[in-house]
This record gives C-alpha cells, sequence and structure tokens, in this order.
C-alpha cells in the first residue's frame, strides 16, 4: 500500500479502510451512514465553509467503503458498474455524453463499454 494518500487508488482506500474501522455490523453501520448523509446536507444547506463540506463528503466516502467492505463488494467494481451503466443511458438517449464537450474524451470513455 502506498504511504502517499495523493497517489492511493480506490481499492487501496478500501483496504485502508478496513484496516481503520475494521468490519461493524451493518445495522449500525447504515445508520452511521445515513447520519453522515444528513451531515453532509446540512453543511451544503447552512452554505458552511468549502472545506467544511469537503470534511462531511470524506466522512461520506468513508462509510461507503465500510459498508462495501462489510458487503464483501469492491466500490471500485460498484463505481464503474455504475458509471458504464450512465455512459451507455447517455448514449442511447442524447447519442453521446450529454455534458462532455471534449470528443477526444468521450472516445476514450466509450472505448470502456
Amino acid at each position: 500500500m502506498s504511504a502517499n494518500f495523493e497517489e492511493m487508488s480506490l481499492a487501496n482506500l478500501q483496504d485502508m479502510a478496513l484496516q481503520v474501522y475494521g468490519r461493524h455490523d451493518i445495522e449500525k453501520s447504515l445508520l452511521w451512514f445515513v447520519e453522515e448523509v444528513g451531515e453532509l446536507v446540512a453543511a451544503i444547506r447552512k452554505g458552511k465553509d468549502i472545506s467544511d463540506i469537503e470534511g462531511e463528503l470524506g466522512d461520506v466516502f468513508a462509510w461507503v467503503l465500510c459498508l462495501s467492505n462489510i458487503l464483501n463488494l469492491r466500490a471500485s467494481d460498484a463505481l464503474k458498474g455504475t458509471m458504464k451503466k450512465e455512459v451507455s443511458r447517455q448514449i442511447k438517449n442524447y447519442g453521446h455524453l450529454k455534458y462532455c464537450e471534449n470528443s477526444e474524451y468521450m472516445k476514450e470513455i466509450e472505448k470502456c463499454l
């Protein structure tokens, strides 16, 4: 595992989350996750400082990794599947990626399908 957080992959971060947070009871973990989502929503709605919002988003993401570990799923696989599904949906509906203005980048994304 890389000691440099900036260079860690999602898989490395998930492995680290297992070492830092362990595996908790799923019901308790779901409650903690929902609590963190609530704190993120509150920070955004209250117009908190961007660093506070970033911290709350990090907490939510950490719990996503914890839930992935509890359920023996790889977060990276889940995210890849969702991205692939959304790319296919947008290409079907719009003929291209709705928000992608760089045609070369869009071609690279389409190669992943």
